[in-house]
């Protein structure tokens, strides 16, 4: 069969999703140590780790996966659009009623570049963790110090106001509470995993996007089954999701 080899992955995003999985893999195992009190390492180096592993953990996350996104022009790609409400609907009837499955990943030969090629579930995926990321750094700062300060604000001074503004209504502290928000946003994380893992790993239609990311970033588009190719190159329009051709 005839190939198109493509980037589908770059090396900087490859590397980033290694870190991103083994710091996940750390915080979690420290921080449920220190939780549940596990006997296998002492409290203080599960916390020293914890905290050390934070750091990278967030930098990939709010630093270095934005950053990467931007430079490649895949941005865009990473919102829920109006055809992803679509794919996400064929999603639902294929597993209710073995519908075909819809075809989301999008290459565009005219500009040499993917368009979409992100899962739509993938997308509600990115979207909770960012939203998790978000709680649990919060609270984490709050956790860490309670006096930490940046440029002379005293940033969780203000996160422990309004800690204690909805503590009330769950009857504990202020400080209880972001504990309490902490260990359920890493209880999404867990959830989150094995989410993903079961959506990508376990489908047989997805073994391209696999070998991609953890081998060479590279794949055949021309055989991959939840792909559709598009030449926007004569087009006036930056993208139409009507326009979308399956080549077989």
């Amino acid at each position: 069969m005839e190939k198109l080899m493509v980037t589908r992955h770059s090396t900087l995003e490859r590397l980033a999703h290694y870190a991103n999985m083994a710091s996940l893999v750390i915080l979690l195992a420290t921080g449920f140590t220190m939780y549940w009190g596990l006997p296998y390492i002492s409290y203080s180096d599960a916390y020293g780790i914890h905290i050390i592993t934070a750091a990278v953990f967030i930098s990939i996350n709010w630093i270095l996966v934005p950053y990467n996104a931007f430079i490649n022009g895949n941005l865009a790609s990473y919102m829920f659009w109006a055809a992803d409400f679509k794919r996400l609907w064929g999603v639902i009837k294929n597993f209710l009623w073995g519908a075909e499955y819809p075809t989301y990943t999008v290459y565009d030969i005219g500009r040499h570049r993917f368009v979409n090629r992100t899962h739509p579930v993938g997308k509600l995926l990115i979207f909770s963790h960012y939203l998790a990321l978000f709680v649990i750094t919060v609270t984490g700062i709050l956790m860490y110090s309670d006096s930490l300060s940046i440029l002379g604000v005293n940033i969780s001074g203000i996160i422990l106001r309004f800690m204690d503004a909805l503590a009330p209504s769950f009857k504990v502290s202020g400080l209880a509470l972001a504990i309490i928000f902490h260990v359920a946003m890493a209880y999404w994380f867990v959830a989150e995993a094995v989410i993903h893992v079961g959506m990508v790993q376990l489908d047989p239609r997805k073994s391209q996007h696999i070998r991609s990311m953890f081998i060479d970033g590279k794949e055949n588009v021309l055989e991959d089954p939840t792909a559709d190719i598009v030449d926007t190159s004569e087009s006036t329009e930056e993208f139409e999701q009507k326009t979308v051709v399956k080549i077989k």
